[in-house]
């Protein structure tokens, strides 16, 4: 960088040379996020931009993804006829949606629980300091209803869905009625107890004790103050708060995607954190013309939710030029 003034150019210039790092051909970078820039050796500057200096640094924080996985899902947004603009990491995006600015600058940690992993994103001074995701969901809850109750995982699923929307842990009802679920089971009725303590409760103390590793390994345990946000599918998971507040032994709440007005219920909901945040990530940091944003309540209001492959086509392409 020659001496003077920076600009835009020279912050991209030192961003981009952040990606020069050894990778493995199996991994492709998806993300290089600024945490911190350093101007002739003073460190903590956030923005650079119009500072007068000689030497110019950033510290990034790079995330990752397997390559065979990426080619995959670029494959199939081919077949649907949507051009791809690039590929967030879902915790990333689900920030988007959920965490305030103030949050982020305070310190916290955002779990995205979804069906077969979860993402772990810590925010530090206002920048994704970290992430990581573990292998396990809340699929492996459901299985481990299907297991314990002799049932399909599909039934599985709906008890845990409809535990979860009738109960909040502190009801002492000794059964809990299966009727109005009309499960292809011969299973009508199931102890709370049972289903709570011996059956949910193990897997999401397993669940939060990796999480907890996983904050003690990242080495900005004692940097979070804010504590920690549960979104994805499996946030509603039955006794979650209690056991995440027990075991990690910090705050924690749930992540509603509020961040747009006039949702509908159906979408202010955990698992819609990442769908909207994608949306948000894309109006705020790709070049697509902001008209296109302008009736996002609307498009999100009239979407109908269900299974048809034209529908999330038809959703998409509303919001290409």
């Amino acid at each position: 960088m020659n001496q003077g003034e920076i600009n835009e150019e020279d912050v991209a210039r030192v961003i981009e040379a952040a990606k020069a790092i050894s990778l493995s051909s199996t991994r492709r970078i998806i993300e290089v996020i600024p945490r911190d820039y350093i101007v002739d050796g003073q460190s903590g500057i956030k923005n650079p931009v119009g500072m007068s200096g000689v030497r110019l640094e950033v510290e990034t924080h790079i995330i990752t993804a397997s390559t065979t996985n990426l080619k995959n899902q670029e494959r199939i947004l081919s077949d649907l006829g949507i051009e791809n603009q690039g590929f967030v990491f879902s915790g990333l995006a689900s920030a988007e949606a959920v965490l305030t600015d103030t949050e982020k600058e305070l310190g916290i940690i955002l779990v995205d629980i979804g069906g077969g992993k979860i993402d772990l994103s810590i925010y530090v001074d206002g920048a994704l300091s970290y992430s990581s995701s573990i292998p396990i969901g809340a699929r492996h809850i459901s299985n481990d209803i299907a297991v314990g109750l002799r049932v399909s995982l599909d039934s599985a699923e709906k008890i845990k869905i409809f535990l979860s929307k009738n109960f909040d842990g502190k009801k002492k009802t000794p059964q809990i009625n299966l009727k109005e679920l009309d499960l292809p089971e011969d299973i009508t009725e199931v102890s709370l107890k049972t289903l709570v303590d011996g059956i949910v409760a193990p897997r999401l103390e397993e669940i939060f004790k990796l999480i907890f590793e996983e904050i003690e390994k990242s080495g900005f345990g004692q940097q979070i103050p804010s504590g920690l946000v549960i979104t994805g599918g499996g946030a509603l998971t039955i006794g979650m708060l209690e056991t995440g507040k027990r075991v990690v032994g910090l705050p924690i709440r749930i992540g509603f995607p509020e961040k747009v007005s006039g949702l509908v219920d159906e979408i202010i909901d955990p698992q819609y954190s990442t769908t909207v945040g994608l949306l948000l990530y894309g109006k705020n940091n790709i070049s697509i013309d902001k008209d296109n944003f302008k009736n996002f309540g609307k498009i999100l209001r009239d979407f109908k939710l269900g299974n048809s492959i034209g529908n999330l086509k038809n959703f998409f392409k509303q919001f290409i030029p």
